[in-house]
């Protein structure tokens, strides 16, 4: 009996440290705003495509099953969006994808009058994007990117 429940600790310990080092490696994807620009639609809402470029800075693929993001300008939350037919990127590479997305009418006011008061060439901005994968291995992991944005 002793040996029997030291031989399932032996094989419990070799499981966790097998899956310790398995996530020693890993580093978060990278995620970038490379443009956005008003989308063409018949319908009066604020519609934007912005293009994000995904950096896989892992050996393994990225299998994004779908990808949550919301984009604050200066502070106010002004654009977010979803997508989900994103293409798998592969190891020590980057991919540009294109989102569609909304934006939240109230803050975009907000946003226009903050930014008709401003004297500064230069606003903060920040992405939060959470991409969702197939993998159990590596679960949703949410990204954060804040930078400035020229305003010439």
């Amino acid at each position: 009996m002793k040996s029997q429940l030291l031989a399932l600790l032996s094989i419990y310990l070799l499981i966790l440290s097998g899956c310790a080092t398995n996530d020693a490696d890993y580093e978060r994807p990278k995620v970038d705003v490379v443009g956005i620009t008003k989308s063409d639609t018949d319908t009066g809402a604020f519609q934007f495509t912005i293009q994000l470029r995904i950096v896989n800075p892992n050996a393994e693929t990225i299998n994004l099953k779908g990808l949550y993001y919301e984009l604050s300008l200066d502070g106010i939350d002004v654009l977010n969006g979803t997508a989900n037919n994103i293409p798998p990127i592969e190891g020590y590479s980057n991919a540009l994808v294109s989102v569609s997305s909304a934006a939240n009418l109230v803050n975009s006011i907000r946003f226009a009058a903050r930014l008709m008061e401003t004297t500064s060439d230069k606003l903060p901005y920040e992405l939060r994007a959470k991409l969702g994968t197939s993998s159990r291995w590596m679960p949703a992991t949410t990204v954060t990117e804040r930078g400035m944005i020229s305003l010439r």
